[in-house]
């Protein structure tokens, strides 16, 4: 539909951001005839793109600003002062239309983390159902089963008919996918459990959101949206820039909003929303918007000349990232790694064509080796675990008494030294990274050291360090300032110092071992930009510091907390000093989760649309 039809109607919701939660809520809240849902996203319907179909060809979508919002960090001083280029979703489907497809759970402490945080009926076994309700677990094929360990999966904590289809990767099995777990369990690792029993310590395949019958990526504008569009009581327009929410003038108490104003080809509209206006932004656009329209800093929005609507500082404060430490490592010729097909033109070429006639070949196949790693585990000889990790945080805190109003860093603490919970989130990917190339999100896998490469990648899963995203400008086709201050904590820098160590230590165990290519005195081979093989914790902070990415988990910026915590929503989902105005998405996560946090942010969406709709805790349970 064309904007001018689109604000011919007012709508009782009016959804900002058509992404991953955007279309959840649109397809919730207009299950019920009498209720009219308009969505506003930036992007364009990319719907039956082979880009993003194809379960391995997301690196492709990244930079191109027909996908891609190509955000891109300030200089991070804990990074040797680089830039970070992070690929967010500009496209109806948000970030789950161009992620890894990487499908994990966060574990029982890092949700009943949120609940100990003032955030009631947001724990663990709050969010089990709604884990359920948006999946569809699909088991594996009699063949793949017999190559993989599947049996960590328990189908009764699994959802059975949900929109958004999880499988173990059906396509061509990779020589890296067979070797991984049993590495992983000859290096001491425990047999894994299904993570939704809530702990997911050790290494497997893990799960992939990826149709196994259509070998099609599932994601929300797919599963979501398509099956809905039909809806007479919903709309979507796309390539539509949200400018600001519109708020009644005049009053006192909370604000009203009455709609929102975005431009559209080329013009600028205004379209009414009769109850709630609902920002599903993501965690850099949702700070954006709400700062746009006049909520935030007082002396911030004053700075760039926009009218306070409400005051609170804590918009686009906590970000909080996985970042994720890369190193490459060279593999025999035998095993084919991805340099195959950035290097041959002919043969990617061959690979899509085999996708697009016959959803075969390796780019039907999404990454799986993974696994997550306790601190007692990746370290097992460090000298009184608790003492190291309380000084770090006591220390930092003593020097920073306002960083951290909500309490969050004991909690964290307490969490790393738990056996159950991970460190670190040790991914094993079958190409090469050069993260020299960090300000570029689709040159991080290319370079021009001979041969096969795999990358281990060391990912944190509790960072401490916390950073900003805020606005320098009124016009909101100016990107904000994003500035997620990597290693501005000693603890992060030090566990993922831990991580690296013991992720290298892997390649000792078979059937890794016998995979490495080595030099005539036996010794791993490093790609030209990694100097040496790190062997203190000194040495590896410094290959942290040069070797370091983000993992696209992005948390945190408009914060479900109590306010004077740092909230910036409260357990509701609505935006304090408002009456109307929610949002919903990761930036309100106020803590982040192991993993890849795609499954959460379908799971808090669901729960969100139950809020709305006005259900309660019992009726979802079925009680």
């Amino acid at each position: 539909m064309s904007a001018e039809d689109f604000v011919q109607k007012s709508y009782d919701y009016v959804i900002c951001g058509g992404g991953t939660a955007g279309l959840v809520l649109a397809a919730r809240l207009s299950e019920d005839p009498n209720i009219t849902v308009g969505v506003l996203e930036a992007g364009e319907n990319r719907l039956n793109d082979p880009l993003i179909d194809a379960p391995a060809l997301y690196i492709q979508t990244w930079e191109k600003p027909e996908y891609d919002w190509c955000f891109k960090t300030v200089p991070q001083k804990g990074t040797a002062n680089r830039v970070h280029g992070w690929a967010r979703g500009k496209v109806l489907g948000g970030s789950s239309a161009i992620n890894y497809n990487m499908f994990s759970m966060a574990s029982r402490q890092d949700l009943d983390n949120w609940a100990e945080l003032g955030n009631k009926g947001w724990g663990f076994n709050d969010m089990a159902p709604y884990y359920r309700k948006f999946e569809t677990y699909n088991p594996p094929s009699k063949i793949l089963s017999s190559k993989i360990n599947d049996r960590y999966v328990d189908p009764l904590l699994r959802g059975t008919s949900g929109p958004i289809q999880i499988s173990f990767c059906e396509a061509d099995f990779q020589w890296a996918q067979e070797a991984w777990p049993e590495t992983c369990i000859n290096a001491g690792y425990p047999a894994p459990k299904d993570p939704r029993s809530g702990s997911a310590i050790g290494g497997f395949n893990q799960l992939t959101t990826v149709n196994p019958k259509t070998m099609q990526r599932s994601y929300s504008a797919r599963d979501y949206y398509e099956p809905n569009a039909g809806r007479r009581n919903l709309s979507v327009l796309t390539e539509a820039l949200v400018a600001k929410i519109e708020f009644e003038k005049g009053g006192s108490g909370n604000a009203i909003a009455t709609g929102v104003k975005f431009f559209a080809s080329g013009a600028e509209h205004t379209v009414k929303a009769n109850k709630e206006v609902i920002v599903c932004g993501g965690v850099i656009c949702s700070p954006q918007i709400l700062e746009l329209s006049g909520i935030g800093s007082a002396s911030r929005l004053q700075n760039v000349g926009i009218e306070i609507v409400v005051d609170n500082p804590n918009v686009g404060e906590n970000l909080n990232e996985h970042s994720a430490t890369g190193i490459s490592l060279a593999v025999k010729d035998e095993y084919p790694t991805a340099e195959v097909l950035l290097r041959n033109p002919e043969i990617a070429q061959q690979a899509m064509e085999a996708y697009i006639t016959h959803k075969a070949g390796p780019f039907a196949n999404a990454p799986t080796t993974t696994g997550f790693v306790s601190l007692s585990l990746a370290d097992p000889n460090l000298a009184d675990p608790e003492k190291h990790i309380n000084t770090l945080i006591s220390d930092f805190q003593k020097a920073n008494p306002d960083a951290d109003p909500a309490g969050r860093a004991p909690l964290l603490g307490r969490q790393i030294l738990d056996p159950k919970e991970a460190i670190a989130q040790v991914v094993l990917l079958s190409v090469g990274a050069d993260i020299r190339n960090s300000d570029s999100a689709a040159k991080l896998f290319m370079h021009d050291a001979p041969g096969n490469w795999i990358t281990l990648g060391v990912c944190s899963t509790r960072s401490l360090s916390r950073g900003s995203v805020h606005i320098e400008s009124p016009d909101p086709k100016k990107h904000p300032v994003i500035d997620p201050a990597y290693y501005s904590h000693p603890l992060d820098l030090d566990l993922a110092a831990r991580g690296i160590l013991h992720a290298i230590s892997l390649t000792q165990y078979e059937p890794l071992h016998s995979k490495m290519k080595r030099d005539e005195k036996g010794g791993l081979i490093l790609p030209p930009w990694i100097p040496a093989i790190p062997t203190t914790l000194e040495e590896a902070k410094e290959v942290a510091s040069s070797n370091t990415v983000t993992e696209y988990h992005p948390i945190g910026t408009c914060a479900m907390l109590p306010k004077e915590k740092g909230g910036v929503v409260d357990s509701d989902c609505k935006v304090y000093g408002t009456s109307n105005v929610r949002v919903v998405d990761a930036s309100i996560f106020p803590t982040n989760v192991q993993g890849n946090i795609i499954s959460l942010i379908y799971a808090v969406a669901e729960k969100a649309a139950d809020i709305i709709k006005g259900k309660t805790s019992d009726e979802v349970n079925g009680h």
